[in-house]
């Protein structure tokens, strides 16, 4: 959605010379200052990069300006994307520990009525694995969410 965004922003700055873009200390864009010290963001460039292939004689300086700006703002979209992946991942664990932590009191609450004979003592260890087989499944996805996030962390580093 904010990729779609920000392609529309882009094609309206190539039409319209006036709209202005203020880039805020936590690295989000937006059409109004941020503070008062706020300063536009030079996309100039930007609309130049579509047009390249029709302006062959436009200078390389400004060509790479806004190819830096393209660069800039789909290295943000990229971020954006990991660090909303990595908050969908963190609570996926959070809900798999709850659901276990939930399975596993229902387990041991019904250990009580258990009978205290064979069947019982029977029952008793089925529960016992039970318990062990959601704690085990449980801990192994939440090793592989926890790779999965190690990853998306690497994949942020520059």
């Amino acid at each position: 959605m904010e990729r779609n965004a920000l392609i529309l922003l882009a094609i309206a700055l190539s039409f319209s010379t006036s709209a202005e873009v203020y880039k805020c200390a936590d690295g989000q864009y937006q059409a109004d200052p941020c503070d008062e010290n706020s300063q536009p963001v030079d996309l100039s460039g930007v609309g130049s990069v579509i047009q390249r292939s029709e302006r062959t004689s436009q200078s390389s300086a400004v060509s790479n300006a806004a190819s830096d700006k393209q660069k800039e703002i789909t290295s943000y979209i990229e971020k954006r994307r990991i660090g909303r992946e990595i908050s969908q991942l963190e609570s996926d664990r959070k809900r798999i520990i709850a659901k276990r932590d939930q399975r596993l009191r229902n387990l041991r609450d019904s250990r009580q009525y258990a009978n205290n004979n064979l069947a019982g003592a029977t029952w008793q260890q089925s529960l016992a694995q039970e318990q062990l087989a959601v704690a085990q499944e449980a801990d192994t996805m939440v090793q592989s969410i926890d790779r999965q996030i190690e990853q998306l962390k690497k994949d942020l580093e520059p």
